[in-house]
């Protein structure tokens, strides 16, 4: 199976136990043995199993950073509304454009605007494109320790105000 086909599963693999981690709270190991015993083992050989690993443990351990600047740029939102499918697909694009260096911003990008469009509802695409494009431009690859808690960003705020900053 070429690369680009089993990473686009092996995303949405780990797309759908961050949505899983939402409501059980389990570990990422626990997650990634409880998913390949419920859909055959055989099914890891068509996964990419350190990408599904990192991104999981990543994820966890810096779920408090991630969120803080999803909802830095959400406008007029907070993270508990957001639905947990959407929230599960912005915190695994959020850390692959911000921990992950192999893969180009517009890369996750667009695979989360494709997760968003096949899982979630028609409107959620732009939305998450829109937010995801924000954090790719503003934000700045491990520069997660400089985000202040709380900081949002004002909802009158244009995207030429914010290139300014």
């Amino acid at each position: 199976m070429p690369l680009r086909i089993m990473r686009k599963r092996t995303r949405e693999i780990a797309m759908e136990l961050l949505y899983q981690s939402t409501m059980n709270h389990k570990t990422p190991e626990e997650l990634m043995d409880d998913y390949f015993e419920d859909n055959q083992d055989d099914l890891r050989e068509d996964t990419d199993m350190d990408y599904l690993e990192d991104v999981l443990t990543g994820v966890e351990s810096h779920k408090e950073q991630i969120d803080r600047i999803i909802e830095k740029y959400l406008v007029k939102w907070k993270l508990p509304r957001l639905s947990k499918i959407n929230l599960s697909i912005l915190r695994l694009a959020t850390y692959e454009i911000l921990f992950i260096e192999n893969i180009p911003n517009n890369v996750s990008i667009f695979e989360a605007v494709d997760m968003t469009k096949k899982y979630s509802d028609d409107t959620s695409g732009s939305f998450v494109n829109g937010v995801l494009d924000k954090i790719a431009h503003m934000e700045t690859r491990n520069s997660m320790e400089s985000v202040p808690e709380n900081e949002n960003m004002e909802e009158s705020e244009t995207e030429e105000e914010l290139d300014e900053k």
